[in-house]
């Protein structure tokens, strides 16, 4: 796989993490209890969360566009300290860079 699809196919599985995440957050917010007092912490959380990943999925293209194919996953990790979101969500995105990595590598060493 050249670097080009590389990135792409990393920024596609970082993409789908957070948008299954953006998923499951609007679904706990359509079945959350009402009525639904403006001052509800939780429920407010949860919509600056979901506001979040918005954003999140709205620059990643972004990122994905200004990365040199010379930066590897670099741009990513940058991406991702940058996001703003909760350690483990961070953490599972770079996890699951890191897998698409190794796996493409053993990829490459067996071919």
């Amino acid at each position: 796989m050249n670097a080009r699809a590389d990135r792409f196919a990393a920024r596609d599985r970082v993409r789908a993490l957070l948008e299954g995440e953006r998923q499951r957050l609007q679904e706990e917010i359509r079945t959350y209890p009402t009525p639904i007092p403006r001052c509800d912490e939780q429920f407010n959380h949860l919509i600056a969360r979901r506001e979040l990943l918005f954003c999140a999925l709205g620059h990643l293209d972004a990122a994905a566009s200004l990365s040199s194919a010379g930066d590897g996953d670099a741009w990513l990790d940058a991406f991702i300290d940058s996001t703003g979101l909760e350690p483990e969500l961070k953490l599972r995105l770079w996890t699951a860079v890191s897998q698409g990595t190794l796996a493409e590598r053993g990829h490459v060493a067996a071919g």
